[in-house]
């Protein structure tokens, strides 16, 4: 409760400072506000066709993710800064080049054009771009004007969309709102501006202008997309190509149709060969041993057969015409003169095998063996067998040489099948590049496609009108609103420092900051505020405070006198101006006072005064009733325990207009130890207080002007005793009329 009282008291005492912060705030709102005029509002509307419209890459099913996606897209490309630099310097130019300064023309006001104009002319580079101005086209002055644009500060064109201009900079045009209407494809387009020329053209030009925004952005990147695709088609089919033509080349250099049927057919005869080698081997075996197995038989006669030379020559020629034989039947692909000479070499081997039967039947000695057997036998057979021998020598051999052809064929074939099929592999993966990219290429195709038809559904459904009619302003709800806001503003200042601040100010707050009760409160003696009540001010504090303490004066103390102790926490606190009102206030009630203070009427480094138990130890009494003695600063010196508690008062004087700070706390609280339990009363005396501070203890101080007594009843929260007051007053001297009377 105190606090609230506190802050009311607060509030009032600054109520000068709210009313007048008030009032210049407003009236500076007020004269910002002067020029303030309605906008210009246009609108327009544009359909979209994203959620409705025919899409090539789209299935039957809406993805509402996706068209919101593309809505939202919409949207930052028109409230884009590239867009929007572009409205600009294309709205600067319709300006300067179909503006009239006497006319409206093309919705145009002249105002537009005289400002632009003038503002344009008075810049240092005006006549420069002037120059620019190009009056039969409105393209050729936006390249003219785009050419010109630096980013730098000093440059016209670029400080005039990034600069504060009302017409086209960034700051002005980027109020341009755009929404979705509900789930439809519809955006709404709006603008506000304080010129209607500028409000409509401004929206006029931002359609055209998103649209080949738009276009730009999209057919940009899937255009880079296609080239990219065409470049990569034309890399990959040139290598696909050069691969296939390095194939084409080892195939003929290798002589290679087709390497895997020649593989096949190489493995079949590989197979054939080895069999009709082991048939070979198998006759030439045989035959071997039945010939060693003949010749054990032979006599002495029948080898000499064998060694005649006519027997020796056509035995070999017969051999020869064997393997002859052999290797031409061996042949799978012999011609017609192969087949003709083998007829006559098998004619020439039947001859030569009667001729060798005739030499031997002539060389026969004998018709049987030992053993029986017939002689004439046992050389058929064994020419028979020897012929048999010779012709499965020679096709063993052929075999052989067969065998190690096809050998030769396996270690060709084996690194050319590796190598082909690193070159079919490096091929295959070069196609399936090809056609990866070219499905890639067909899509961006398609996609180019899709957008052209997705461009051409952006229609200005509502074109833009030029608007005729202001809007109303809201000023009188923006100073109203001002007027309130600052009210609010300066009161929440005040409860926040009054919250806060630990000054102590008046008798509330020093018992709210401190704990400790203040007995008084005396203005300053040096103070002009008050004129020439200041000497009234203090003398009827010090005789409220010199009430106070008279009532205190019950018992005398050990020297036989009331003593009244003053201190302070730190110096320049008014210890000793304090001490000398109270003694001049008493002496002038014919009270024996005597006012003592430290470093004029005892020394304080004295031992008498450090070891003192009674105020006798450092001063003599002369007789006095009441004394009262100003200690020095607690931060400078302490006080006995003992002076504490042979006093009857004990007075904290400090003053109003200090912060109660963390080393008074704990130089109070080490007092308060030392009186301890006592019953010296422990009170506090504010210094340098204001006047609403003293008529906390004095009640109203002169003058008693209406205003004066309004307010003093106010700060204390009794206007209704005022008008009792008040009544009583009148009545009262009514009644004194009366008895005059």
């Amino acid at each position: 409760m105190n606090l609230i009282i506190s802050i009311i008291r607060t509030l009032f005492r600054h109520r000068w400072l709210i009313l007048i912060g008030t009032t210049l705030f407003t009236l500076l709102v007020i004269y910002y506000t002067r020029h303030m005029r309605g906008g210009y509002d246009v609108k327009a509307t544009l359909y979209t066709g994203v959620a409705s419209g025919y899409n090539l890459e789209s299935d039957k099913r809406t993805d509402w993710a996706t068209v919101q996606n593309s809505m939202d897209n919409l949207i930052s490309i028109m409230q884009a800064e590239s867009t929007l630099k572009r409205v600009s310097l294309r709205l600067f130019a319709r300006i300067l080049i179909k503006g009239n300064p006497e006319k409206e023309n093309d919705g145009i006001t002249p105002a537009s054009y005289n400002y632009t104009y003038n503002h344009l002319k008075n810049s240092p580079p005006g006549d420069e771009i002037l120059k620019l101005i190009d009056k039969s086209s409105e393209d050729k002055t936006v390249a003219n004007l785009e050419a010109y644009m630096r980013p730098h500060k000093d440059n016209y064109i670029y400080g005039l969309f990034y600069y504060s201009h009302p017409y086209y900079s960034y700051g002005a045009l980027k109020n341009v709102k755009v929404q979705r209407r509900l789930t439809s494809d519809l955006l709404d387009i709006s603008y506000t501006s304080g010129d209607p020329g500028i409000a409509y053209n401004t929206v006029s030009i931002l359609m055209h202008e998103f649209v080949e925004e738009y276009r730009r952005i999209r057919y940009g990147e899937t255009d880079k997309v296609i080239k990219y695709f065409e470049e990569e088609l034309k890399r990959i089919g040139k290598q696909l190509r050069a691969e296939e033509e390095d194939l084409t080349k080892y195939n003929v250099q290798k002589r290679i149709i087709n390497y895997l049927d020649e593989t096949k057919e190489i493995a079949a005869i590989s197979k054939e060969f080895e069999l009709r080698e082991q048939d070979a081997l198998f006759a030439f075996n045989s035959t071997a041993s039945m010939l060693k197995e003949l010749e054990k038989h032979m006599d002495s006669n029948a080898r000499q057969v064998l060694k005649n030379m006519e027997f020796v020559d056509k035995l070999r020629e017969a051999s020869n015409i064997t393997g002859k034989i052999s290797e031409a039947e061996a042949m799978t692909d012999s011609n017609k003169k192969d087949l003709h000479s083998l007829e006559g070499d098998k004619k020439r081997l039947n001859e030569l095998k009667q001729e060798l039967n005739a030499l031997t039947t002539s060389y026969v000695g004998h018709k049987y063996t030992k053993e029986g057997a017939s002689r004439t036998n046992i050389i058929d057979q064994w020419l028979e067998q020897t012929l048999l021998y010779e012709k499965a020598k020679a096709e063993l051999k052929i075999v052989q040489s067969a065998r190690r052809d096809l050998n030769n064929r396996y270690v060709f074939f084996a690194p050319v099948g590796t190598t082909i099929k690193q070159k079919e592999r490096s091929i295959n993966f070069t196609e399936r590049s090809y056609l990866t990219v070219l499905q890639s290429y067909n899509e961006a195709l398609l996609r180019k496609k899709n957008l052209e038809m997705t461009s051409a559904t952006l229609k200005v459904l509502n074109e833009p009108t030029y608007p005729i009619g202001a809007n109303s302003t809201n000023r009188k709800q923006i100073v109203i609103a001002a007027c309130i806001a600052i009210f609010v503003i300066i009161i929440a200042l005040l409860v926040l420092v009054e919250l806060l601040d630990r000054t102590l100010r008046d008798a509330s707050r020093t018992l709210r900051v401190t704990g400790y009760k203040v007995i008084g409160a005396v203005p300053s003696l040096s103070t002009a505020r008050y004129g020439g009540l200041t000497r009234t001010y203090i003398q009827l504090s010090v005789r409220e405070l010199t009430n106070s303490l008279l009532r205190f004066l019950s018992k005398r103390k050990s020297p036989g006198v009331f003593i009244i102790n003053l201190f302070s926490t730190s110096e320049d606190s008014g210890e000793d101006i304090i001490g000398a009102l109270i003694c001049g206030f008493m002496q002038s009630r014919k009270l024996n006072t005597k006012f003592i203070c430290y470093n004029k009427d005892f020394d304080i480094a004295s031992t008498q005064y450090l070891l003192a138990r009674s105020v006798t130890d450092f001063y003599t009494p002369q007789g006095e009733d009441v004394l009262i003695v100003a200690y020095p600063p607690l931060s400078k010196s302490s006080i006995s325990s003992a002076l504490l508690h042979d006093a009857n008062a004990n007075i904290l004087v400090t003053p109003a207009n200090r912060g109660w700070k963390t080393i008074d706390k704990q130089l109070c609280e080490q007092l308060m130890l030392q009186l301890g339990k006592s019953n010296v009363p422990f009170r506090i005396c504010l210094t340098n207080a204001s006047r609403e501070a003293a008529e906390d203890f004095t009640g109203q101080l002169p003058p008693y002007t209406l205003l004066r007594r309004f307010s003093y009843h106010f700060s204390q929260l009794s206007l209704t005793e005022k008008i009792i007051f008040n009544l009583r007053r009148k009545a009262k001297e009514a009644e004194d009329e009366d008895d005059d009377e």
